[in-house]
């Protein structure tokens, strides 16, 4: 009975880490839309008779929007490459990737609506659509401070 109650606790551990790095990849896609929303915006609305997007604090947060999507999209990769990796190994690296994308997702939405000013959160805008998403994603399946935790606990026995 016990080994039985034990592989399907494993079995379920499995699946949970496998829907968290689906999860993760959904958000890099969620944050990708968010950042090519921003960067079109930038170039479109003016100020000061020129684009925002020509003003040197935006562009910085346009790069570090671009950043932040590039190492989710690698963290996903790192993760989903692991899951056949004994369990340990395997809870270790989709934690690594749930806290690096739920911190992730959490900066470029909040940037991509200061950007907007605001206007972003209305219905009508994808953008606010795609932040809304990414706010649910980020405490989906636990979040960055859970797997921070989980990630020590696996990672640093004394």
């Amino acid at each position: 009975g016990d080994a039985l109650l034990a592989g399907g606790i494993d079995l379920i551990e499995r699946i949970v880490d496998e829907a968290t790095v689906a999860v993760c990849a959904e958000a890099t896609g969620v944050m990708a839309k968010l950042h090519e929303g921003t960067l079109d915006y930038a170039k479109q609305r003016q100020q000061f008779g020129q684009p925002i997007s020509r003003f040197q604090v935006l562009q910085h947060r346009m790069v570090d929007m671009f950043m932040e999507v590039e190492q989710s999209k690698s963290m996903v990769l790192m993760a989903t490459l692991k899951l056949d990796e004994p369990a340990n190994t395997r809870m270790a690296a989709v934690s690594q990737c749930k806290a690096k994308v739920s911190l992730g997702a959490n900066f470029v939405g909040q940037n991509a609506i200061q950007t907007h000013g605001g206007i972003g959160i209305t219905q009508e805008l994808a953008i606010g659509h795609y932040f809304k998403r990414a706010s649910m994603i980020e405490g989906q399946f636990g979040s960055a401070d859970h797997h921070f935790d989980r990630y020590e606990q696996l990672t640093y026995k004394s």
